[in-house]
């Protein structure tokens, strides 16, 4: 081990090296792991939304179902088109969707600058919080179980 090498590595070796044994042991030492999920696959079903007014993009989620679970990493909804319900029309097609996958929630994440209020009103609740990442900010975590009755 005299000549090891750490490197930035910018053909994205190291990712599917990661990701592969990653998941390898990951299925190793969980058991729902091992039941339902497979690497070929990535066991990811794709959840993303678009929005459109005619033929125009106004909005968007991004989003998958993973661990029984659906994951929302982004979601953006145009100025002009938001406080009119239509935000909460898209998380309600979201919830439905993953319920319709077999989801037990949603999870997600947003800055105190963003739209933590918003899903808070939709029933979802704090689990954590991350300061200063961007400094200044907060990010708060959020998770909703669609398998309980609310």
């Amino acid at each position: 081990m005299s000549n090891l090498k750490i490197m930035k590595d910018d053909n994205k070796d190291a990712e599917g090296y990661v990701l592969f044994h990653l998941h390898k042991y990951n299925q190793q030492h969980c058991e729902y792991i091992q039941e339902h999920s497979f690497y070929v696959l990535n066991d990811k079903i794709n959840g993303d939304f678009i929005v459109y007014d005619d033929d125009e993009i106004i909005g968007g989620a991004i989003g998958y179902i993973k661990y029984g679970w659906y994951f929302l990493s982004d979601f953006y909804l145009n100025e002009k088109y938001r406080k009119k319900g239509l935000g909460s029309q898209i998380i309600q097609k979201i919830e439905e969707f993953a319920l319709s996958n077999h989801a037990i929630g949603v999870r997600l994440s947003s800055w105190d600058f963003q739209a933590p209020k918003f899903y808070q009103k939709l029933g979802y609740t704090i689990w954590g919080e991350f300061k200063d990442c961007p400094l200044g900010t907060t990010c708060y975590y959020l998770f909703k179980r669609l398998d309980e009755k609310n």
